[in-house]
């Protein structure tokens, strides 16, 4: 099937579904559907689309789509609407009907408000991208153009989010809160109030009086007092009693329980106004959170110089050093300067020429606790050749023949390892479908960061050929539950870039780099896990 077609079709879909919710509001207008193109960041991810709308002669551009072409983590909540977006330096952070944007802790404006469609968070694309520019990605260039086909959306009604669907159910243009409904949760309770129009989040003020009541004040709305008041209506509450005051409604919840928190936010997808009220944690949740987190800070870094022993790797040529050699020098280099320079753990998978089969290499990896596995190789080709430059590589089947090539020729040590170990591999002969069960694995996105981080720093740092970010099937990198990288240091075959890999100061180089990205990725890694 022919690709832009399917490219096209999902973001089609993805309108045809706001289209769902935008048709009861108004009269509507044709809009051509439209993605938006990255030249600069490279996306990470080129088969990812990034969806446009046009709403109202403004376009918005999906945050998550955006995210995930440039390989950036996420973490978003529905709930309330918010999607936080971890680059390399900054966090930023955006909010659905609501106009400012957070970089860090700037707060910043855009045009309009972002918007909830299905689920996802919509910015307005022009203002949105400029401030990205301007605080976040300074080198962003994009361009906007259609997709195959044609699709209406509503353009008329949706743009200005606080009056979008407003419907007047009364005189005066007031809308019409009409039911509420509440869910017990493990950490509190949810109360959603079902209502015939539109608001945002700043037509909401909310507060805690003491350990007893909970007051919510609606602008702009109305209600029959007695559909929204009862008794005893759940657990968490004796009652709630809704009061109209001509211009807002105000709603008391006189509660059962002491809560910590609560979040209030417009749920634009059910038109209903979604109440959090969370409860605090107890010792035990408490201490189950931080041992989480702990799991995933990056205290634990794995070093693997690839071959040793018997198995030389790529042969010295011109009387320099065989590959096991130059990579066991920069893995102790990088371990010393973590060791000295951080609080890192380092775990080596050997620390003396020695022979290690490649599943014991993992299993050190996962018994150790480690928390990142960088594999170092250096290249070769079948002759003598002018081929050169460093390599970074992603646990996923070989894209490119030539990645296919590499990864058979590091596989094949498995040649020199002795029957039992090679009993080890049962069951991998398969190594597409291996790998296939493993590319969504939540470390995937980690791995591409410090392959990202590694290629930028190798770039400024160490003056080689960078060859960039690639996919093959390494047997080394299967059994390794964490994030995971093979870095291929240059070509041995090359007499130039082999004279550099025995040069002392220039393995230095390449462990300076090499250290210096690990900092990078715990930064951002850790940053992300304390929110």
């Amino acid at each position: 099937m022919n690709r832009e077609f399917v490219i096209s079709c999902r973001i089609v879909m993805k309108i045809r579904i706001f289209l769902l919710m935008t048709a009861l509001s108004g009269l509507m207008s044709g809009a051509v559907p439209e993605k938006l193109l990255l030249s600069r960041p490279a996306p990470k991810n080129p088969g990812q689309d990034i969806a446009v709308v046009t709403i109202s002669e403004t376009r918005y551009v999906s945050a998550q789509d955006f995210a995930d072409a440039l390989a950036v983590r996420t973490y978003y909540r529905k709930e309330t609407g918010k999607i936080v977006l971890f680059f390399d330096k900054s966090k930023v952070k955006l909010t659905a009907n609501n106009s400012f944007l957070m970089v860090d802790a700037q707060v910043l404006q855009m045009s309009g408000p972002a918007l909830l469609i299905n689920d996802e968070i919509y910015a307005p694309a022009t203002s949105f991208l400029t401030l990205l520019q301007q605080h976040t990605l300074p080198d962003l260039h994009y361009s906007i153009v259609e997709t195959a086909g044609s699709i209406f959306v509503n353009a008329n009604r949706v743009s200005h989010v606080k009056h979008a669907f407003r419907t007047p159910a009364v005189s005066g243009g007031l809308i019409s809160l009409t039911d509420i409904r509440f869910e017990e949760k493990a950490n509190g309770v949810e109360v959603r109030i079902k209502s015939l129009g539109t608001f945002t989040d700043s037509d909401f003020s909310s507060f805690f009086k003491g350990d007893s009541w909970f007051y919510l004040t609606v602008n702009g709305a109305d209600c029959d007092s007695a559909s929204l008041s009862s008794l005893y209506p759940t657990n968490s509450f004796q009652r709630v009693i809704a009061i109209p005051t001509g211009s807002s409604v105000q709603l008391g919840f006189q509660l059962n329980r002491q809560f910590k928190s609560a979040d209030v936010h417009f749920d634009l997808r059910r038109n209903e106004i979604l109440i959090s009220l969370f409860l605090p944690l107890n010792r035990d949740i408490k201490r189950k959170i931080e041992e989480a987190k702990t799991a995933w800070i990056i205290d634990t870094i794995v070093l693997d110089p690839g071959h040793g022993g018997k198995d030389g790797g790529t042969p010295g040529r011109w009387g320099y050093m065989h590959e096991k050699d130059i990579v066991l020098d920069v893995a102790l280099r990088v371990g010393r300067l973590l060791e000295k320079n951080s609080n890192i753990k380092v775990v080596y998978t050997r620390k003396t020429d020695e022979f290690v089969p490649l599943w014991k290499r993992a299993e050190i990896a996962n018994k150790m606790g480690g928390k990142l596995f960088v594999s170092l190789h250096v290249n070769a080709t079948s002759k003598v050749s002018a081929a050169e430059g460093l390599e970074f590589y992603l646990l996923l089947p070989g894209r490119s023949e030539e990645a296919i090539k590499i990864a058979e020729a590091e596989n094949s040590v498995i040649h020199l390892e002795d029957e039992e170990d090679k009993l080890k591999y049962q069951g991998y002969d398969d190594i597409t479908n291996i790998l296939a069960n493993m590319v969504h694995s939540t470390n995937m996105k980690d791995s591409e960061l410090i392959a990202s981080i590694l290629s930028r720093n190798f770039t400024k740092m160490v003056p080689q050929k960078n060859r960039g970010i690639k996919q093959a099937g390494f047997y080394v990198l299967v059994g390794a539950d964490m994030p995971k990288l093979l870095c291929e240091l240059g070509y041995n075959t090359n007499k130039e870039e082999a004279r550099k890999l025995n040069s002392a100061k220039h393995r230095q180089k390449i462990a300076e780099a090499i250290y210096r990205s690990i900092l990078e990725f715990k930064e951002i890694s850790d940053r992300s896990i304390s929110g």
